[in-house]
C-alpha cells in the first residue's frame, strides 16, 4: 500500500489506485496520515473533521468512518484502537510526505559540504514527490492549516535547491524554476533575491534588476512597505558591478560568466587556451596525448637506463603546490598523460541521484584505499553512458589522465584478460613494452607503482566478474576506478555500489521530449505514453526510438507508437543501425548459455522456462515447480539470474522480469525448448498454483469441498488466514492467468478447481468482482470441455458470489442450475451444499419457509450420506433461521438436537457455540436460570479453547440477561469485562455494543468506540 497527500489524496495497492468515495472517509484517512504513528483521540478526530460545531451524532459517525477505513486498509496498516484513541501505524516508506521530510533532512546534512550535488539530488527527488497542492480536494477544517504547513516545507526545499545551485555556479538551469516560484509567490523577497542572482550570474543583468524593481513596486502598491535591506543592498551591488565581493555565502557565477568589473578569475583560467576533446579537460602543452616511445624515460628520472622502473621514477623538480581553488598541477614534462575516454553523450538526461553518488565518491580527497564505484544493471539500462558522462565531468580532477578499457565481459569473443589489459595500461603510462613482466601479478605490481604518484581516473567497462578487475585496481587512493558490469559484483572491497534501474517516469518523458520535441508530446500525449510504455524505462530503447524518429522524417510520434505497440514485436521494432535492444539481451543470455560452468548453463535454462511466465512475479517455490527442480537449487539459479540482472528481485521475496527482458525470454523458450518440455513445465506451474490456492482457501473459507492436486514443489507457508488472504490479493493477476492457462493444458479441470478454491477470498473481497471474473473464465473452459462436474461446482460458486452482492435472482438461478447438474451426475455432497446455499438466499430474500425447507432437505441428504456432523451443522443453521423469524421455541429445539450430536462427537468448539445459541433462545423466552447455566458452560469451554471472540460474545449475552432480570451491578461487571476483551483483541462489534450498554446504565463509557 502506498499513500499520498502531497497532491490529491492517493492510495495505491501494488500500483492499482484505490479511491475512497465518501468525503468524510477521505478526510479521516488524510487526518490519520498526517498523524501517522500518533495516538488520535476521538475528540481530536471530531475537532479535525467538524471543527467547533460538530453534529450530535459525531461520535457515532467517527466509529462508522473508522470501520470503513478498516475495511479499506490492509492488515499491516490497520487503524488500531488503544486505551484513549486510535493509532495508524504505517510501514516505513509508504507515505509520500514522510519520504519528503526524510529526503530533505538527509539533504541538509550534505549542504555546505563537498557533497553539494548529492544534496541537490536528494532535494530534487523530494520535490518530485509533489503532485500539486497538498491534500487537494480535502475540505475538512484541519486541512487548511496542514496544507499551509506542508506548502511551507515545499517552499523551503525549493529555496535550499536554489542556494545550493547558486553556490555551484549552474545558474541558467535554475532560472525557469525560480521564475515559476516568483509567479506563484510574487511578494516573496527571498524568491526575488535568488532569481535576481541567478539572472545576474547567467549574464542577464538587465532582467535581474527588473526582478528587483518589480518586487519593490509590488510591495509598495499592495502593502505600502519598502523591500528589506538585503534586497536593497543586492540591487546596489548589481548596479556597481561588484556583486561577487558582496556575496560571502560562497555563491559563484556560472562557468564562463564574467561580471562587468571586479570579478575574480575563474579557476579554469589556469588551463591553457585552445580546443579540447568533447567532455575532457584540455591537456597542458607539455603533456603528450599518448605513451612515450619505447625505452624513453621522463626527464630527471633517477633510475638506471634500461630499468623498467625508470619510467616510474618521480621527477626531481617538483612543481609548487597549487592554490586551494586551482586544479592540481599536471605531470612532469615528458610523462605520458593518457586521455582515453570515449565520447560523451551530449544529450545525457536524468540519473541525478546516481550521478551525485558517483561524483561524490570519485571526487573525495585521496585516501589510503582506492576509490572505486561499481555500477551494475541489466543490458541497455545505461551503465556505460552514466559512467562515461561522470568520467568526463571528473576529468579535470585527475591530471594524471584517464585510462579506459572495454573488458568485454559480455559480448562476442572471449573476455579480455587482466594480463592483456595491464600490458596496454602500462605502455599507456610510459612503461616500455619490451620490459613488461610475463606474470600477471608482477604486471599488477608494476602498474600500481606507475600509479602511486599520479591521479588517474580508470574506467573498466563491461566487467564479467571480480577476478577480471582485481589486478587492475590501483594501490592507493590517489586514483579512482569506475566499473560497469551486468552482474552484481562482490568486489572490490569497500567499493560504492550503484544498481541502475530503469529510468524514472519523469526522466523517460524528458528524454523522449529531447528526441521528438516538446510540441509533439504536447499535441499527441497518448502516442507519447504508448512509446514510453513500449520502451519500459530502458534508455537504450528510448535512444533507438529517438533515432528512428530522427532518421525517418516522415514518421510521426503516432507512427512510432503503432509500430512499437504491435503484440510480440517490440524487440524487433526497437532496432536502428547498429543499435538493438534484442542484441544487448542476447549478450547477457549467451554468456550464461555458453558458459563452461554448469550452474550458469542451468541458469540459462531457468531463464528460458521462466519465459513461459513472463508477465508475473514468481515465488521461488512456484519457480521450482515450473523448472521441476529442488527448491534449494532453484533459489541458487534465481539469485544468479538476479545478479546478472536478467531477473529483478521483488520486495516480497519473489522475482520478476523487466518487461522487455520477459519478451526476450519468451522468444528464447519458444526457439530453444521442445514443445513437450514447455507443456510439462506449464502444467507443473498451473498445478502448483492450484494446490497453493486450495491451501490458502483451507485457512480462509468456512467449508472445503474438494482436495488439492499434488504439487511438484513446496507450497507457501501461511501463518494464518490473514496471511493467506494477503497471498490471494498479491497473486490475483497470476491466478487469473493460471485459470486461462489451465484450460489449455492436458488437465483443463484445474481451471475450475482453482477458481472454486478461492471461496475464502470471495468472502473477504466479494465487492471487488475479481472472484466473479475468475469463475466466469473457468466456466467458459468447463463448457468448452463439456465438464458437467466443473459446471456444477462453478454454478454453486457463482451463486455464492452473486448472493454476497445481494443479487438474489442471479444467485437463485445459478444455485438451481448447480443443483440440477449435481443431481444429473449423482453428487450427493454437492447437492447438500447447494441446498444449504439455497436456504441462505431464500432467507436473504425474506422467504423463510422456503429457506427452512431447503435446509431440512440438505440435512436429511447429509444423514443419508453418513455425514452426521454436517447434518448437525445444518440443524444449527435451521435454528438460526427460526430464531431470526421470531420462533425462539422452535429454534431452541433445533439447537438442542444439534448440541446432542456435537457432544457425542466431542466437538468442544461446536458445543460452546451450541450452548451460546441455546442461552440466547432461553433469554428471549425469559427462562433466566437455564440461560445463565448455558452461558456459564459455554464461557468455560470458550476460555478453555482460548476462543476470545466467543468469550466476548458470551460475556455480552450474560450481561444482557442480568440487565433484563434487573441485576444492574452484575450487568455492569460483565459488560466491562466484555469490553476489556473486545478492546484487547480488536472485536469492534462487541466493543461498540458494550460501550453503548454501559452508557445506558449511566456509566461513563469514555471515548471507546
Amino acid at each position: 500500500m502506498q499513500y499520498g497527500i502531497l497532491g490529491s489524496l492517493e492510495l495505491r495497492v501494488e500500483g492499482r489506485r484505490v479511491e475512497p468515495t465518501r468525503p468524510r472517509v477521505r478526510a479521516a484517512l488524510a487526518f490519520f496520515l498526517l498523524h501517522s504513528g500518533e495516538l488520535v483521540t476521538v475528540d481530536a478526530l471530531i475537532d479535525g473533521l467538524w471543527g467547533e460545531n460538530p453534529p450530535r451524532t459525531a461520535r457515532a459517525q467517527v466509529h462508522t468512518v473508522v470501520s470503513a477505513l478498516r475495511r479499506l486498509l490492509p492488515a499491516p496498516d490497520h487503524v488500531a484502537w488503544e486505551s484513549a484513541g486510535y493509532r495508524l501505524n504505517l510501514q516505513q516508506g509508504v507515505l509520500d510526505s514522510a519520504r519528503f521530510e526524510l529526503l530533505v533532512t538527509e539533504a541538509q546534512r550534505h549542504l555546505g559540504s563537498a557533497e553539494r550535488e548529492r544534496a541537490v539530488g536528494l532535494l530534487r527527488e523530494a520535490l518530485a514527490l509533489w503532485r500539486g497542492e497538498a491534500l487537494s480536494g480535502i475540505g475538512a477544517p484541519f486541512a487548511d492549516a496542514a496544507r499551509a504547513r506542508l506548502g511551507e516545507q515545499r517552499f523551503r526545499a525549493h529555496m535550499m535547491v536554489a542556494d545550493a545551485e547558486l553556490a555551484g555556479g549552474d545558474c541558467s538551469a535554475l532560472i525557469p524554476e525560480l521564475s515559476a516560484l516568483s509567479a506563484e509567490f510574487p511578494e516573496r523577497e527571498d524568491v526575488a533575491e535568488r532569481l535576481a542572482r541567478a539572472l545576474y550570474f547567467a549574464g542577464r543583468q538587465t532582467e535581474a534588476l527588473a526582478v528587483l524593481r518589480a518586487v519593490r513596486a509590488l510591495l509598495a502598491e499592495e502593502y505600502g512597505v519598502d523591500p528589506g535591506r538585503e534586497l536593497v543592498a543586492l540591487e546596489g551591488a548589481m548596479l556597481r558591478g561588484d556583486l561577487l565581493r558582496e556575496t560571502s555565502s560562497g555563491r559563484r557565477p556560472a562557468s564562463g560568466v564574467r561580471p562587468s568589473s571586479g570579478a575574480h578569475q575563474s579557476p579554469q583560467a589556469v588551463l591553457p587556451a585552445g580546443p579540447a576533446p568533447s567532455g575532457t579537460a584540455a591537456a597542458p602543452p607539455s603533456a603528450p596525448a599518448g605513451p612515450v616511445p619505447s625505452g624513453s624515460a621522463p626527464s630527471g628520472a633517477a633510475a638506471a637506463p634500461g630499468d623498467p622502473r625508470a619510467a616510474l621514477a618521480p621527477s626531481d623538480s617538483a612543481s609548487p603546490a597549487p592554490a586551494e581553488d586551482q586544479v592540481a598541477s599536471p605531470p612532469s614534462p615528458g610523462s605520458p598523460v593518457p586521455r582515453q575516454l570515449p565520447h560523451d553523450l551530449p544529450d545525457f538526461i536524468g540519473r541525478e541521484k546516481e550521478m551525485a553518488t558517483l561524483l561524490a565518491t570519485a571526487e573525495r580527497s585521496p585516501c589510503p584505499a582506492p576509490r572505486a564505484v561499481v555500477v551494475s544493471g541489466m543490458g541497455g539500462v545505461g551503465k556505460t553512458a552514466l559512467v562515461l558522462h561522470a568520467a568526463h565531468r571528473l576529468a579535470a580532477a585527475f591530471p594524471g589522465g584517464q585510462l579506459y578499457a572495454d573488458l568485454r565481459g559480455f559480448g562476442a569473443g572471449e573476455p579480455r584478460t587482466p594480463f592483456d589489459v595491464l600490458g596496454r595500461f602500462l605502455m599507456d603510462l610510459g612503461v616500455s613494452g619490451r620490459s613488461l613482466p610475463e606474470d600477471v601479478d608482477d604486471r599488477a605490481a608494476l602498474y600500481r607503482a606507475a600509479l602511486a604518484d599520479r591521479q588517474v581516473l580508470i574506467v573498466l567497462d563491461n566487467a564479467r566478474d571480480t577476478h577480471q578487475i582485481g589486478p587492475l585496481l590501483p594501490g592507493n587512493g590517489s586514483s579512482a576506478v569506475l566499473v560497469t558490469s551486468r552482474r552484481a559484483l562482490a568486489g572490490p572491497h569497500g567499493a560504492t555500489r550503484i544498481v541502475l534501474h530503469p529510468m524514472a517516469e519523469d526522466e523517460q518523458h524528458r528524454m523522449l521530449e529531447r528526441f521528438c520535441g516538446e510540441d509533439a508530446l504536447r499535441t499527441d500525449p497518448e502516442s507519447a505514453s504508448l512509446v514510453l510504455d513500449a520502451c519500459a524505462g530502458l534508455p537504450l530503447a528510448l535512444r533507438i526510438a529517438g533515432a528512428q524518429l530522427a532518421t525517418r522524417p516522415t514518421w510521426s510520434l503516432n507512427t512510432l507508437a503503432r509500430r512499437l505497440s504491435r503484440g510480440g514485436s517490440r524487440l524487433r521494432a526497437l532496432a536502428v543501425d547498429h543499435l538493438a535492444v534484442h542484441d544487448t539481451f542476447v549478450l547477457s543470455y549467451n554468456g550464461l548459455r555458453d558458459s563452461g560452468q554448469p550452474m550458469e548453463r542451468e541458469a540459462a535454462r531457468a531463464f528460458r522456462l521462466l519465459g513461459l511466465w513472463p508477465s508475473h512475479p514468481v515465488a521461488p517455490e512456484a519457480a521450482a515447480a515450473l523448472l521441476g527442480e529442488p527448491l534449494a537449487d532453484t533459489t541458487d539459479v534465481l539469485d544468479l539470474l538476479a545478479d546478472t540482472h536478467l531477473l529483478q528481485a521483488t520486495d516480497t521475496g519473489g522475482y520478476r522480469f523487466h518487461d522487455l527482458v520477459g519478451e526476450f525470454a519468451e522468444q528464447c523458450v519458444l526457439a530453444e525448448e521442445p514443445e513437450a518440455e514447455r507443456e510439462a513445465a506449464l502444467l507443473r506451474l498451473v498445478t502448483w498454483y492450484s494446490a497453493a490456492a486450495h491451501k490458502a482457501n483451507s485457512l480462509t473459507a468456512p467449508v472445503v469441498h474438494l482436495g488439492p492436486p499434488q504439487a511438484a514443489a513446496p507450497l507457501p507457508d501461511f501463518h494464518d488466514g490473514r496471511d493467506a488472504l494477503a497471498w490471494f490479493v498479491r497473486e490475483m493477476p497470476a491466478l487469473k492467468a493460471v485459470i486461462e492457462l489451465a484450460g489449455r493444458t492436458s488437465r483443463p479441470e484445474l481451471a475450475w478447481r482453482t477458481a472454486n478454491a478461492m471461496l475464502g477470498y470471495g468472502h473477504a473481497y466479494w465487492w471487488v468482482g475479481e472472484w466473479m471474473q475468475c469463475l466466469t473464465k473457468a466456466m467458459a473452459w468447463a463448457r468448452r470441455h463439456d465438464d458437467l462436474m466443473g459446471q456444477a461446482y462453478l454454478h454453486n460458486a457463482l451463486g455464492a458470489a452473486n448472493g454476497m452482492a445481494y443479487r438474489n435472482d442471479e444467485c437463485l438461478a445459478h444455485l438451481q442450475a448447480a443443483l440440477a447438474l449435481h443431481r444429473e451426475t449423482g453428487n450427493g455432497d454437492g447437492q447438500a451444499t447447494v441446498l444449504g446455499n439455497l436456504a441462505m438466499v431464500h432467507h436473504q430474500a425474506g422467504r423463510l419457509r422456503e429457506a427452512i425447507a431447503a435446509l431440512e432437505e440438505s440435512r436429511l441428504l447429509r444423514l443419508q450420506l453418513g455425514h452426521t456432523q454436517d447434518s448437525a451443522t445444518v440443524l444449527s443453521g435451521k435454528g438460526f433461521l427460526l430464531r431470526a423469524g421470531g420462533d425462539a421455541a422452535a429454534a431452541l429445539e433445533a439447537y438442542a438436537q444439534a448440541l446432542e450430536t456435537f457432544r457425542s462427537q466431542g466437538l468442544d468448539k461446536f458445543v460452546a457455540g451450541g450452548l451460546f445459541n441455546i442461552a440466547e433462545c432461553l433469554r428471549i423466552l425469559g427462562r433466566s436460570t437455564e440461560a445463565f447455566a448455558a452461558y456459564a458452560e459455554s464461557l468455560t469451554l470458550a476460555r478453555k479453547m482460548d476462543d476470545q471472540d466467543a468469550v466476548a460474545d458470551i460475556l455480552h449475552g450474560t450481561a444482557q440477561m442480568h440487565h433484563e432480570v434487573g441485576d444492574l451491578e452484575q450487568a455492569r461487571v460483565h459488560w466491562e469485562e466484555a469490553r476489556a476483551v473486545a478492546r484487547e483483541y480488536g472485536l469492534q462489534k462487541v466493543l461498540e455494543e458494550s460501550a453503548e450498554a454501559l452508557a445506558s446504565l449511566g456509566e461513563d463509557a469514555g471515548s471507546a468506540p
